[in-house]
């Protein structure tokens, strides 16, 4: 079988298993607000888009405090279809997406390891990725910003050495995945650093005002929509400072209402909600009284989110973690190893920690590996590295750093490609010998 059908047989195999799990899924329950952030999702989407309010939660549009493109693709979904259809449409939606996502991660492999058979192998662990699969069933911006971020790099590799209309193209993708999660705000001036070095002063200046004048055309819409309509000033999203005074907390996340609580506003009918000045205050309040301690918290959050495989909170049942420190405490035998395999959801969480830290493992392998092809691993490390920096700023949960995974399986990719030519190499010379 030729590659370009195996490729297929992937992708083909991608989109069957997003289907087949988020199309078994209950579509009603995600509109409960107090059981998850769906509901809150679904809320402001509908209202954002149709103007009406819907449900219990009492939604402003003139004061999200979250990027808009998530909110309008599920708002279009609702005001067009029943509550349950437009549930279906997101996730068979949400499906295509993820296996777009594969062929992406195809490419960005192909070039990394200037091998095809590295595109195929990082498709194919994408594919099948247990936490991809079941992240596309989420009314959640994870499947849309990977999807966007991408597809972008995807277009930036494909387009910086030629062509200033891909570059265009793929800061437009790059702003619509900032309109997705304003995290990425900053991300597009570590590209124009790049093709700076790529390509040289005046060619890569040219195609860096290119890319940047496309990503701030997409992302200042909205800022252009919030200053005509409601007289507010916004890039990106304003709820990147709340994330600021969250990481900055001990007690980190805790949901709206307690962070809320925590600033004062104990009665949200009657009170105004906390503004962006009152977490900038309170953040910088918090770390000029322990500067040291928030820098060991920040430190330690990130290092949990990103030890902690996304998507185990799907399942029901104690952690794994939990399971395992309690054998190590109280028992250390191999019969109470065998029975934590008898624990709820234990295998679906096994792999999900099988394919989390092979792919970080065996990705910091495959960076070295692709080394001579340092232009395209200059930017995937890019993308993982700024990804980090934020985090270590905000606030960091294993769902915010998950859209990593598919960059450190471009590099495992390589890895195995690498480790798969060497063992053939290995037996042919041994047979030579033989012979």
């Amino acid at each position: 079988m030729t590659k370009q059908r195996w490729l297929v047989v992937i992708l083909v195999v991608a989109l069957g298993l997003r289907l087949a799990y988020a199309l078994g899924q209950p579509t009603l329950t995600v509109y409960d607000t107090e059981k998850g952030d769906s509901g809150w999702y679904l809320e402001n989407g509908y209202t954002l888009v149709t103007g009406q309010q819907r449900g219990v939660i009492p939604v402003d549009v003139s004061k999200l405090p979250t990027a808009p493109l998530y909110l309008i693709f599920i708002g279009v979904a609702q005001a067009a279809l029943p509550a349950d259809g437009a549930i279906i449409a997101i996730r068979v939606l949400q499906a295509v997406m993820g296996a777009a996502t594969c062929y992406f991660a195809y490419r960005l492999a192909w070039a990394a390891a200037d091998d095809e058979r590295a595109g195929l192998v990082a498709a194919a662990v994408l594919a099948v990725h247990p936490a991809f699969v079941l992240e596309s069933a989420q009314i959640l911006t994870e499947t849309l910003y990977i999807f966007l971020a991408m597809g972008g790099l995807w277009l930036y590799v494909a387009a910086f050495r030629m062509s200033g209309r891909g570059v265009a193209l793929s800061g437009m993708l790059l702003g619509l995945a900032t309109l997705t999660r304003a995290v990425l705000l900053l991300f597009p001036l570590g590209l124009a650093l790049h093709l700076l070095l790529t390509r040289g002063w005046r060619a890569g200046l040219k195609q860096a005002v290119v890319l940047l004048a496309a990503y701030m055309v997409v992302v200042f819409s909205w800022t252009a929509y919030n200053l005509v309509t409601y007289h507010r000033w916004v890039i990106g999203a304003e709820g990147m400072i709340a994330f600021l005074y969250i990481g900055a907390t001990e007690e980190g996340w805790q949901g709206p209402e307690a962070v809320d609580e925590s600033l004062g506003v104990t009665d949200p009918e009657t009170q105004p909600p906390p503004t962006q000045e009152d977490y900038l205050n309170a953040a910088g309040d918090v770390i000029g009284s322990d500067l040291s301690g928030y820098i060991a918290r920040r430190f330690t959050r990130l290092a949990g989110a990103f030890l902690q495989p996304h998507g185990t909170t799907f399942f029901s049942g104690e952690s794994l973690k939990s399971l395992a420190a309690n054998w190590w405490a109280n028992d250390r035998t191999v019969v109470g190893l065998l029975r934590l395999t008898q624990a709820e959801a234990f295998w679906p969480k096994l792999s999900m920690y099988v394919f989390h830290f092979a792919g970080i493992l065996g990705g910091l392998v495959g960076m070295w590996l692709a080394r001579r092809r340092w232009q395209v691993t200059l930017l995937l490390i890019g993308f993982l590295v700024y990804t980090l920096l934020i985090h270590l700023v905000l606030e960091a949960l294993p769902r915010y750093l998950f859209p990593l995974q598919a960059i450190w399986w471009v590099f495992a990719a390589v890895t195995i490609v690498h480790l798969y030519t060497a063992l053939r190499r290995g037996r042919r010379s041994a047979n030579s010998q033989l012979v």
